[in-house]
């Protein structure tokens, strides 16, 4: 059953949960692909399970209002794009694909006041019925 109770999730937010971890799965992909004549492919494979892994986890954190999965959503897209760009992993179509993702997903979480209003600011939430101990 759905909780009528619960604010529905803006679409930017389930557009930028939905889009991060394809982004990260392509990027997974680029590294195994990469690393599969090296000695250090049993790695590279087990960094890209744990990458995919993390992603999902962040993407869960999106719908659920978490301010942190949104900064590390950005962060990360950002670093993405900065290492793709300078070349560091492959070019090709996935690399253009996985940089289009990661930009969405910035865009997505920044731009529109909907999916910046479905965050906290990041403080603690406070308690209305609470009221402030005096310091001193």
């Amino acid at each position: 059953m759905i909780d009528e109770d619960q604010p529905r999730v803006p679409v930017p937010v389930v557009a930028a949960a939905l889009i991060f971890p394809l982004a990260s799965a392509i990027q997974a992909v680029q590294l195994i692909i990469a690393s599969t004549s090296e000695p250090t492919e049993t790695r590279a494979r087990l960094f890209a399970v744990v990458l995919v892994g993390l992603s999902l986890a962040i993407a869960y954190g999106l719908r659920r209002r978490m301010w942190r999965a949104r900064l590390f959503a950005i962060c990360a897209s950002g670093v993405s794009i900065a290492y793709s760009l300078l070349g560091l992993v492959g070019s090709g179509p996935l690399s253009l694909l996985k940089i289009l993702g990661y930009a969405a997903v910035a865009a997505l979480l920044l731009a529109p006041a909907s999916a910046r209003e479905w965050f906290p600011n990041g403080a603690r939430r406070s308690d209305p019925g609470r009221t402030a101990r005096p310091r001193g």
